[in-house]
């Protein structure tokens, strides 16, 4: 594997930085639901890539219509080896069933399109990049970063709207306008509804939305103009139930369906560390992990959430798929 990971990261340095242009359109296909990985790992926070093919199965046998590598994926406490060596194995276990989008954002415009460059050798059908988490960046700069990736290669980007990295409506209309590769956008800043429908006005067909934010508007957002999901992936099979009652215009059935698993939704909506050990403590309930821990440093719940987590998930049914 290091062998390989060497010799793909050799081809994406020498990708010439003139080869900006002439790419084939985005595939502007993706819909549906785009989980979010977990991360698994062990209690010395190494990765277990055994527990990751695993977890790819499960999204799978899930339903979903793709797989997402990102935050929630703990992807901001990978080092450049690792992040290839997870991508890698996602999309080999993954083998053309499904389609992958790795985060690539980044601090610089030029890590971010080094990123984007090597995802793309490594498998990835697109990637997702939110503005440079820089107090105070001004718009005109956050643009010109969007645009200078989006020369840099053929695959799709999803623009990733969120709290402290906001991405305005105008702004994803007009960067959906200016490049044909800035075709998708995360809509996370909350509330979502109000700002799919302001961006769906504005953007019109050039910009495909998705969802986030573990679900909270998860129906809203389907009303509102959303084409996907890309939630956490410890209740998949229950958002493709969800999203498949929708399409068949059963909205009643739809929200009946989502909101009767909410008690369990709102638990692993917690703040960011413990979001992960109770996100994967389900996984390992459902049969998917071997063991639960996020890289540390990381808030472990207390003994009366995982006690509540028992009672939700064994009054809601939620068993292995």
């Amino acid at each position: 594997m290091k062998k390989l990971i060497t010799g793909l990261r050799h081809q994406v340095t020498s990708v010439s930085n003139s080869i900006i242009r002439g790419f084939s359109m985005a595939d502007r296909s993706f819909s549906g639901g785009f989980p979010i990985l977990q991360m698994p790992f062990n209690e010395a926070g190494q990765i277990l890539f055994e527990d990751l093919r695993a977890e790819v199965e499960y999204a799978i046998r899930g339903g979903v219509h793709g797989v997402g590598i990102a935050y929630g994926s703990e992807i901001n406490k990978l080092d450049d080896h690792e992040r290839d060596e997870v991508l890698s194995a996602v999309v080999d276990q993954a083998n053309g069933r499904i389609k992958v989008v790795m985060n690539t954002g980044a601090p610089s415009t030029v890590q971010t399109i080094h990123y984007t460059r090597a995802a793309k050798v490594l498998g990835a059908d697109a990637v997702m990049i939110a503005p440079p988490g820089i107090a105070g960046i001004p718009t005109p700069l956050v643009r010109q970063h969007f645009l200078e990736v989006a020369e840099s290669t053929e695959i799709p980007i999803y623009m990733q709207d969120m709290t402290g990295a906001g991405m305005p409506p105008a702004l994803l209309a007009d960067l959906s306008q200016a490049h044909e590769n800035l075709c998708y956008a995360k809509i996370e800043t909350l509330p979502t509804p109000n700002r799919f429908s302001e961006t769906a006005e504005l953007a019109g067909d050039r910009l495909s939305m998705f969802g986030g934010a573990n679900g909270v508007f998860f129906i809203e957002e389907l009303r509102h103009g959303s084409v996907g999901t890309m939630q956490g992936i410890a209740l998949c099979d229950i958002v493709r139930k969800t999203w498949d009652a929708f399409q068949a215009g059963d909205e009643i059935a739809a929200e009946s369906l989502w909101n009767h698993y909410q008690p369990l939704v709102k638990h692993y909506t917690l703040a960011e560390g413990q979001l992960y050990w109770i996100a994967k403590e389900i996984l390992r309930r459902r049969e998917v992990f071997t063991e639960a821990y996020p890289r540390m440093p990381a808030v472990k719940p207390d003994a009366g959430l995982y006690r509540e987590l028992d009672s939700l998930m064994e009054r809601l049914g939620v068993a292995p798929i």
